[in-house]
């Protein structure tokens, strides 16, 4: 696997408030939220590797890649790129099942049995090209960029299940001097929303936003 040494990888530090967790009132770092790279940003960045392909070869190469890659699929085949990882069509089936009685008595139709095909993705696991958590992070140079702080967005609004919240990001000097002027240098002050959460870290999985009025 190439070096890919990513120096601008964003993080924010988003405080656990599930009271119920053993990480309440600590701060974990997640990914910020940052945008999406579309198929012609990715052919630029590939042009821009001194290729010698232009950004309009690149793309149309992956376009038909895609196309057939999707047709492979919907045969059946899982695709591997070596590299990167492996392509797998899995069958989801109906929970009731067929009986004996229904294949004897040929009642097995498999566009009724199969709910869906879900398409998984399983990232390359040599030892030598793995992408995946420990050896992906070697390749990462993380920039943490603040605090994820919620903003209410309906403050006069009573009912709980209607209120509205976004983000911001402060700077984590600034927050610090702002929670120690409030008196919250124990690291357990908790404004805001309380977002529950299953894991020790807190996180949960609704994405950070770098500007306010996200409405979460």
């Amino acid at each position: 696997m190439a070096n890919i040494m990513n120096p601008q990888f964003p993080l924010v530090l988003r405080q656990n408030r599930n009271t119920m967790n053993k990480g309440y009132g600590k701060y974990y770092p997640e990914r910020a939220q940052v945008k999406t790279i579309s198929l012609r940003g990715l052919c630029e960045h590939m042009a821009s590797h001194q290729s010698i392909y232009s950004r309009d070869v690149i793309e149309g190469v992956i376009t038909k890649m895609t196309s057939c890659l999707t047709e492979l699929l919907a045969e059946g085949n899982p695709v591997k790129i070596d590299g990167l990882g492996t392509f797998d069509p899995v069958v989801e089936s109906n929970k009731g099942g067929l009986t004996l009685a229904d294949l004897s008595e040929g009642r097995y139709n498999p566009q009724t049995a199969v709910k869906g095909v879900h398409i998984r993705f399983l990232p390359e696991g040599a030892q030598n090209d793995k992408i995946t958590s420990v050896r992906f992070k070697e390749q990462c140079d993380f920039s943490t960029i603040g605090i994820l702080e919620p903003i209410d967005l309906t403050p006069d609004e009573t009912d709980a299940s209607k209120k509205k919240w976004g983000h911001k990001i402060v700077p984590i000097d600034i927050f610090v001097a702002e929670q120690n002027a409030a008196g919250n240098g124990n690291g357990n002050g908790n404004s805001g929303d309380s977002g529950a959460s299953g894991s020790d870290n807190g996180n949960d999985d609704s994405g950070s936003a770098p500007v306010s009025g996200d409405g979460d």
